[in-house]
């Protein structure tokens, strides 16, 4: 463990709807990084990352089936949730940097990622500038920068990007406004009964503290640096197995397009049933899909 890298331990606390779980902290190059473990020990972990406007939370339908046969993470990303901002800013490679200080120090060797909307591209960095850490990757529900977001963004109409992008507009018009900018998503991106009162309260209670939305929104301003970093990373192809997940409400194929641009082993599905936030919205599908990928990645990579 490097001096920059300090584990604060775990603590076990009961999550908001979800029983018992392992909550810890980890400061990693000066952010305090906060996560969720359950199940086993024993294979390769699995780390989920998460999406905006999302907390480790949206991963609390998937989180008990994994862990049923593996070791599971579900981490904050920095500058969200409950982890700290970062010195540096919030963008994706910052991100996938103090991630993989975080796999340090919790001396996991390897690890599956898994990531969704923003936890996606991040999680490509990280497989991506570091091969030897990480097991296999799953993207879900995005493409990449650089390869398909744009064409997405611009075939989708997705307004959200250009106002994000606008330093200190969102903030502004935010501020004492998150319930109802973020319930936007939440109950129009969504099926209905995906998310519920109790649920949408938690989120709020992350997004509603001082500069959480506006970590949020840094993600945004950081396309072109970000869209950068990945086309740099993508000169040479994951060498890891990877599995690709759309949505068939919410962008369909893009996720799979996308990654067979960057992947050598590429396996790819659309739920054709979900919307965008498909770990809330079909949960038992999407375990089902990582499971057998985790599975058939370990004999690949045995």
């Amino acid at each position: 463990m490097s001096e920059q890298t300090r584990a604060l331990g775990p603590t076990t606390e009961s999550g908001t709807g979800t029983g018992t779980w392992e909550h810890g902290r980890t400061e990693v190059d000066g952010v305090d990084l906060h996560w969720v473990h359950a199940g086993r020990a024993g294979g390769t972990p699995v780390v989920l990352l998460h999406g905006w406007p999302q907390t480790w939370y949206a991963w609390r339908k998937v989180i008990p089936v994994l862990a049923q046969q593996y070791e599971v993470y579900a981490i904050d990303l920095p500058g969200l949730g409950d982890s700290g901002s970062s010195s540096l800013g919030h963008g994706v490679r910052i991100a996938a940097d103090l991630l993989d200080g975080w796999r340090a120090a919790l001396d996991l060797p390897r690890v599956h990622v898994v990531g969704h909307d923003l936890g996606g591209p991040i999680g490509y960095a990280w497989a991506a500038s570091r091969p030897g850490h990480v097991g296999s990757f799953a993207l879900i529900g995005v493409p990449l920068h650089g390869f398909g977001l744009k064409e997405l963004i611009a075939r989708a109409g997705l307004w959200h990007f250009g106002f994000f992008s606008v330093p200190g507009l969102a903030e502004g018009l935010s501020q004492g406004r998150e319930q109802v900018l973020l319930e936007y998503f939440y109950r129009h991106a969504m099926d209905a009964g995906a998310v519920r009162p109790d649920d949408i309260a938690e989120y709020l209670r992350s997004y509603a503290r001082p500069e959480r939305l506006a970590n949020g929104f840094a993600y945004y301003r950081g396309l072109d640096a970000d869209t950068a970093d990945i086309t740099a990373l993508a000169r040479t192809k994951l060498p890891m197995p990877a599995l690709a997940v759309g949505c068939g409400q919410a962008g369909g194929p893009a996720p799979l397009d996308s990654l067979a641009e960057v992947a050598s082993d590429v396996r790819g599905e659309v739920v054709a049933e979900s919307g965008h936030y498909v770990a809330e919205e079909q949960p038992d599908r999407l375990s089902a899909l990582l499971l057998d990928f985790f599975e058939r990645a370990s004999v690949r990579t045995s």
